[in-house]
């Protein structure tokens, strides 16, 4: 059973799988009006220098495959043969009648 959240309750985590500057420096959930919410902090410097944090919320990402977020299933798939009905391929099959 996953965790679940207190209202107007959250937990923030350092973002290890950031691979671009527009990606958030931290992650995490909350609970607000009784809705989970994701989070995503990032570092900043203001232009006088003094460190700053930018905020987003938004609702939680749905899973839409195995391991991974909103991203198509790109698994191989073999290929499909078309049947027509004048496909005799089962000719070559001897057919026994059951005995009864």
């Amino acid at each position: 059973m996953a965790y679940e959240h207190k209202e107007g309750k959250g937990t923030i985590f350092p973002n290890d799988f950031k691979t671009s500057e527009n990606q958030p420096d931290y992650r995490g959930k909350a609970k607000w009006q009784g809705q989970n919410i994701e989070i995503s902090l990032w570092k900043g410097e203001t232009q006088a220098g003094d460190e700053k944090f930018s905020v987003s919320i938004s609702e939680p990402h749905q899973k839409t495959g195995e391991g991974s977020f909103n991203r198509p299933d790109t698994t191989p798939k073999p290929p499909q043969r078309k049947f027509t009905p004048d496909d005799d391929r089962d000719s070559e099959i001897p057919f026994y009648p059951c005995p009864q």
